[in-house]
């Protein structure tokens, strides 16, 4: 099975290949295992105005995905709704006891007790992170605040790992003001018992780091971060050491406006890849060695700043998605080369996409947020190999 990293400032996902979907019942090309179709974008209020992210996770132990959706503008804190298993949402919830103006949003179990907690950064002012503590019933009780450094210029986005092996998550970060640097990535190893050590930064090796994605980049069983720096438009990789440190940093450079990444296997050779997305209106991929290292970067048409990967026509190869004003699909020929892009209507211009199989049916599907207060979910209607469903 072909390894998949998905970190748009996620958790550490490592999935089968086979993930997600879109919209308007439209196909690229007669073959099934060449052609990605998607059913018509259900769309709804996504309860907050101006949303700048969204997660998905199940929040009350169902089996289906629910949705989680913050947005920096008038204090609206985190607000969830719970998946009714058919792509639609119902019941929403607000949660106020939450970052300020929070910005990105991410379900994980950040304190090992099996349930989802909602983790959330502040870009605007405040160098924390707000942690919400999932019950496991649909709702979420106590929350806590954690200091990442010693600037005021906020937070971007989080992923949570086990970065030091002893099987307590962690958390790793990315800041323009952590350890007073500008331009850092921060580390707050977990203690266990919803307790967390003192945050250490170091640079990003670049301006404005935002996205960060974790995974083993040289096959030595140390969870390794790739991080994206918007302003200086590059990647910077950092191999871990085992105890939550990492060594220097190698830079590539990739275009303009880096902001989120993936981590996958694009090629087949059992060494994770990387793509990028820029605001450049560019995908960039760059493979992996296996080392750690990777080669230069080729570059395709296609997003807005979002990226992600799965297999969405299950033909066993990794495909891309990507937001320009509607949705884009690429997909990948196994080879680490890709497509041009198909494009699908989410009735908006998302400024974030997120992939989960909403419908239950084994195949990846999308779901988006775009201005003012609008949501979608696209919902995968590509035939699949028969192989791909036992």
């Amino acid at each position: 099975m072909k390894r998949l990293v998905l970190s748009v400032g996620s958790a550490l996902l490592i999935i089968a290949s086979g993930l997600l979907a879109n919209n308007s019942t439209r196909a690229v090309l007669a073959d099934p295992q060449t052609s990605v179709s998607f059913g018509k974008a259900i769309t709804f209020n996504s309860e907050v105005l101006f949303p700048t992210s969204l997660a998905a996770g199940d929040l009350n132990g169902d089996g289906f995905p629910d949705l989680a959706v913050v947005s920096e503008d008038d204090d609206q804190g985190l607000a969830y709704g719970f998946g009714s298993g058919n792509g639609r949402f119902g019941l929403w919830r607000d949660y106020a006891d939450i970052e300020t103006v929070p910005f990105f949003v991410l379900l994980a179990d950040a304190d090992g007790d099996g349930n989802l907690d909602a983790l959330t950064t502040d870009i605007g002012c405040c160098d924390d992170i707000g942690m919400a503590f999932g019950d496991g019933k649909g709702g979420f009780h106590g929350s806590q605040f954690l200091t990442v450094g010693g600037g005021n210029d906020g937070t971007a986005t989080v992923a949570v790992a086990d970065l030091n092996g002893d099987g307590i998550p962690d958390i790793v970060g990315t800041s323009l003001g952590a350890g007073g640097q500008l331009g850092s990535v921060f580390v707050l190893l977990g203690k266990g018992h919803r307790k967390f050590a003192k945050a250490f930064g170091f640079s990003s090796d670049g301006q404005q780091p935002h996205g960060i994605a974790v995974g083993d980049l040289n096959h030595d069983g140390i969870p390794d971060l790739a991080v994206a720096n918007a302003d200086s438009g590059g990647v910077t990789v950092f191999l871990g050491k085992g105890d939550g440190t990492f060594g220097k940093p190698t830079h590539y450079r990739v275009g303009a406006g880096t902001w989120t990444l993936v981590l996958g296997d694009f090629n087949g050779d059992g060494n994770l890849d990387m793509a990028v997305g820029a605001f450049s209106n560019r995908i960039y991929v760059l493979l992996g060695n296996g080392d750690g290292t990777f080669g230069p970067s080729r570059g395709y048409a296609g997003g807005s700043g979002v990226v992600a990967a799965a297999d969405f026509n299950g033909d066993g190869k990794l495909d891309l998605a990507t937001a320009r004003g509607g949705v884009s699909v690429l997909l990948g020929n196994g080879d680490g080369t890709f497509q041009k892009p198909v494009d699908f209507d989410v009735h908006g211009a998302p400024g974030d996409l997120i992939v989960a199989d909403f419908n239950h049916d084994g195949k990846p599907d999308i779901a988006t947020i775009s201005a003012p207060s609008t949501a979608a979910v696209l919902l995968n209607t590509t035939p699949f190999p028969t192989s791909s469903h036992p």
